[in-house]
């Protein structure tokens, strides 16, 4: 039986490894290093969030909904106001899907990087109006962060740096 572990073991380990030329970080990665230019984008102020149980509600106005079993740290992304439906594709309801932080693409622990989909919706309606999803790469810088900093602590003062329009997911 022990033999049988030695053996299985470092198939086991090896196929989990994900790397920065397979998979979702391929793409990814060269998002990042060729189209993903420096911004200082406007976070919308907390007093202007409200958060339910599935939607975000930005100044009464736009609203982000969201999978129910969204990540409990991708919610808070969302809540933090990083991500303005009107500034992502003129709209001003959008669902987000799949989202999902690329930590093989964060270079320090001053910046995390993440993907995510989306799919408009028509005003004052819960239809999708879009067969496929668009994805979107963004980053979320920290300068003030250390590496002993907490998840909630690098969110309270991070600021959205980039953000990349991928295209449509076929």
């Amino acid at each position: 039986m022990r033999f049988l572990l030695l053996i299985l073991l470092p198939i086991f380990v090896i196929g989990q490894n994900e790397n920065l030329n397979s998979g979702k970080y391929s793409l990814a990665n060269r998002i990042f290093e060729t189209k993903c230019e420096k911004n200082n984008y406007i976070k919308i102020p907390n007093s202007q969030i409200k958060v339910e149980k599935n939607r975000i509600i930005f100044n009464n106005v736009s609203t982000l909904e969201f999978d129910d079993n969204i990540d409990s740290n991708a919610k808070i992304v969302l809540a933090n106001g990083f991500l303005n439906p009107y500034e992502i594709n003129k709209s001003f309801s959008l669902r987000i899907s799949a989202i999902e932080e690329l930590p093989l693409l964060n270079p320090n622990f001053k910046i995390k990087r993440y993907k995510f989909w989306i799919f408009s919706i028509k005003e004052n309606s819960d239809d999708v109006i879009l067969a496929n999803p668009v994805e979107y790469y963004f980053e979320l810088q920290n300068i003030n962060t250390d590496e002993n900093s907490t998840f909630e602590e690098f969110i309270s003062n991070a600021k959205l740096t980039c953000l990349v329009n991928r295209g449509i997911i076929l």
